[in-house]
C-alpha cells in the first residue's frame, strides 16, 4: 500500500460506532443479531417526510422508504460496529440493490424517554427505479410482528400495501392476511 492511502480510514470517527435504522425485516432483533452480531437496540425514532413502500428486488418485494412530504416511517435504531456495517452492506446488496443515506434523528430510549442528542443514522433504501410490488406473506408477517413488538402504528404498514399494490388489491390482501370477512359481501 503506498503512503498516500495510509492516511485514510475505513471506519467512522465515532470510535467504530455506527447507528443504523431498521424499518423492514431488521425490526426482528434475532435476525439483526444474525446479520450483525454486535447489534444493540439503541432506541426508536420516526423519519418525517418519508413513506414506507414495497418494491421489487431479484427475490421478491421488500420494504423501502421514499420521500413523501406527508409521510412518516417509524424505525428502530441499532448501534453496530463498522465491521458489522460492512456485513450488513453485503447482506442488503449495497450498492447494487440498496444505497445508503444518512438521517439525523431524535431518539427515544426503550424507556420511552427522549434522548438529549440526535444521532446520525444510516439507512438502506432500494433504488427508486425499482418497481412497486407485493411482498410475500412471510415477509409481511415479519414486519407486522415487528410493528407489534415496537408499538408502531400498523396503519403505516397497511398504507404501504395500498401505495404499493393499489387500494382494492391491498384491502383483499390484508383481509385475507388478518382473517377478516370480506366487507363487500
Amino acid at each position: 500500500m503506498n503512503d498516500f492511502w495510509k492516511g485514510f480510514q475505513l471506519i467512522r470517527q465515532e470510535d467504530n460506532e455506527v447507528f443504523c435504522i431498521a424499518y423492514g425485516s431488521n425490526l426482528d432483533e434475532a435476525r439483526m443479531k444474525k446479520r450483525c452480531p454486535s447489534a444493540e437496540v439503541f432506541g426508536t425514532s420516526v423519519i418525517g417526510g418519508y413513506r414506507l413502500l414495497f418494491k421489487q428486488s431479484m427475490t421478491g418485494a421488500y420494504a423501502t422508504i421514499e420521500q413523501d412530504a406527508n409521510g412518516c416511517v417509524p424505525v428502530v435504531i441499532y448501534r453496530i460496529t463498522a465491521e458489522d456495517e460492512l456485513k450488513l452492506d453485503r447482506f442488503e446488496g449495497y450498492p447494487k440493490y440498496y444505497y445508503k443515506r444518512d438521517f439525523l434523528l431524535p431518539v427515544w430510549g426503550l424507556n420511552g424517554r427522549k434522548k438529549k442528542l440526535r444521532r446520525n443514522c444510516i439507512g438502506y433504501i432500494l433504488h427508486e427505479y425499482r418497481m412497486l410490488g407485493e411482498p410475500c406473506e412471510d415477509y409481511f408477517d415479519l414486519l407486522d410482528r415487528g410493528y407489534e413488538r415496537w408499538g408502531f402504528e400498523k396503519s403505516i404498514l397497511k398504507k404501504a400495501m395500498e401505495d404499493s399494490i393499489g387500494r382494492d388489491a391491498a384491502a383483499l390482501w390484508l383481509a385475507e392476511y388478518y382473517g377478516e370477512e370480506d366487507e363487500h359481501e
